[in-house]
Protein backbone atom coordinates (compact mmCIF):
# COMPACT_ATOMS: atom_id res chain seq x y z
CA UNK A 1 0.00 0.00 0.00
CA UNK A 2 2.00 2.23 1.17
CA UNK A 3 4.62 2.51 -1.88
CA UNK A 4 1.78 2.71 -4.64
CA UNK A 5 0.17 5.54 -2.29
CA UNK A 6 2.96 7.50 -1.88
CA UNK A 7 3.30 7.64 -5.62
CA UNK A 8 0.26 8.45 -5.79
CA UNK A 9 0.70 11.58 -3.49
CA UNK A 10 3.65 12.41 -5.45
CA UNK A 11 2.25 12.49 -8.81
CA UNK A 12 -0.73 14.34 -8.20
CA UNK A 13 1.38 16.91 -6.10
CA UNK A 14 3.47 17.18 -8.98
CA UNK A 15 0.35 17.99 -11.43
CA UNK A 16 -0.96 20.34 -8.87
CA UNK A 17 2.53 22.01 -8.56
CA UNK A 18 3.00 22.28 -12.10
CA UNK A 19 -0.68 24.27 -12.76
CA UNK A 20 0.28 26.24 -10.16
CA UNK A 21 3.71 27.38 -11.83
CA UNK A 22 2.46 27.55 -14.86
CA UNK A 23 -0.39 29.85 -13.92
CA UNK A 24 2.52 32.12 -11.72
CA UNK A 25 4.92 31.67 -14.93
CA UNK A 26 2.29 33.30 -17.30
CA UNK A 27 1.25 35.99 -14.38
CA UNK A 28 4.31 37.23 -13.44
CA UNK A 29 6.44 36.67 -16.92
CA UNK A 30 6.64 40.32 -17.48
CA UNK A 31 7.69 41.26 -14.23
CA UNK A 32 10.01 38.86 -13.17
CA UNK A 33 12.89 37.07 -14.94
CA UNK A 34 12.82 34.07 -16.05
CA UNK A 35 16.29 32.77 -14.47
CA UNK A 36 15.12 34.38 -10.94
CA UNK A 37 11.43 32.65 -12.09
CA UNK A 38 12.60 29.15 -11.45
CA UNK A 39 14.56 29.93 -8.01
CA UNK A 40 11.33 30.99 -6.67
CA UNK A 41 9.53 27.97 -8.67
CA UNK A 42 11.79 25.73 -6.39
CA UNK A 43 10.96 27.86 -3.66
CA UNK A 44 7.74 27.12 -3.45
CA UNK A 45 7.49 23.52 -4.10
CA UNK A 46 9.30 23.33 -0.70
CA UNK A 47 7.14 25.70 1.02
CA UNK A 48 4.11 24.35 -0.19
CA UNK A 49 4.75 20.96 1.18
CA UNK A 50 6.00 22.81 4.46
CA UNK A 51 2.95 24.63 4.41
CA UNK A 52 0.40 22.05 3.88
CA UNK A 53 1.90 19.42 6.15
CA UNK A 54 2.29 21.89 8.80
CA UNK A 55 -0.96 23.39 8.82
CA UNK A 56 -3.49 20.28 7.75
CA UNK A 57 -0.99 17.45 7.91
CA UNK A 58 -1.56 16.46 4.26
CA UNK A 59 -1.11 18.08 1.01
CA UNK A 60 -3.09 17.98 -1.96
CA UNK A 61 -2.41 13.89 -3.25
CA UNK A 62 -2.43 13.18 0.46
CA UNK A 63 -6.51 14.35 0.72
CA UNK A 64 -7.15 12.60 -2.17
CA UNK A 65 -5.76 9.35 -0.91
CA UNK A 66 -7.19 9.60 2.66
CA UNK A 67 -3.26 9.69 4.21
CA UNK A 68 -1.70 11.93 6.41
CA UNK A 69 1.26 12.81 7.75
CA UNK A 70 1.17 11.78 11.73
CA UNK A 71 4.37 11.92 14.52
CA UNK A 72 5.68 8.54 14.97
CA UNK A 73 5.96 9.11 18.20
CA UNK A 74 2.99 10.43 19.15
CA UNK A 75 0.65 9.58 16.08
CA UNK A 76 -0.76 12.83 16.44
CA UNK A 77 -0.36 15.99 14.02
CA UNK A 78 3.72 16.90 14.21
CA UNK A 79 4.61 20.12 15.27
CA UNK A 80 6.48 22.84 12.87
CA UNK A 81 10.29 21.52 13.91
CA UNK A 82 9.66 17.92 12.96
CA UNK A 83 7.79 19.18 9.25
CA UNK A 84 10.71 21.42 8.49
CA UNK A 85 12.78 18.90 8.73
CA UNK A 86 10.75 16.04 7.12
CA UNK A 87 10.80 19.15 3.99
CA UNK A 88 14.57 19.78 4.24
CA UNK A 89 14.93 16.37 3.91
CA UNK A 90 13.34 16.42 0.71
CA UNK A 91 16.30 18.47 -0.83
CA UNK A 92 18.47 15.50 -0.48
CA UNK A 93 18.43 13.62 -3.77
CA UNK A 94 18.26 10.02 -2.97
CA UNK A 95 15.15 10.56 -0.81
CA UNK A 96 12.63 10.14 -3.58
CA UNK A 97 14.54 6.87 -4.10
CA UNK A 98 14.96 5.31 -0.76
CA UNK A 99 11.29 4.28 -0.09
CA UNK A 100 12.09 1.97 -3.36
CA UNK A 101 14.92 0.13 -0.75
CA UNK A 102 14.14 0.47 2.62
CA UNK A 103 10.67 0.69 4.77
CA UNK A 104 10.78 3.90 6.21
CA UNK A 105 12.16 6.61 3.58
CA UNK A 106 14.71 9.10 4.69
CA UNK A 107 12.32 12.59 5.17
CA UNK A 108 10.44 10.19 7.13
CA UNK A 109 13.09 8.52 9.16
CA UNK A 110 14.74 11.96 9.96
CA UNK A 111 12.00 13.58 10.94
CA UNK A 112 10.41 11.05 13.16
CA UNK A 113 6.91 11.08 11.26
CA UNK A 114 5.20 8.80 9.38
CA UNK A 115 2.23 8.68 6.82
CA UNK A 116 -0.90 7.15 7.76
CA UNK A 117 -4.47 6.11 5.67
CA UNK A 118 -7.36 6.83 7.39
Amino acid sequence: MKKRVRLYNFLIDSLVFFIVVIILSTLFKDYILEEHLKYIMISLYYLYYFVMEWTMGQTVGKMITKTKVVSSVTYKKPGALRILIRTLCRLIPVDFFSYLFIPVGIHDRVSKTELIQF
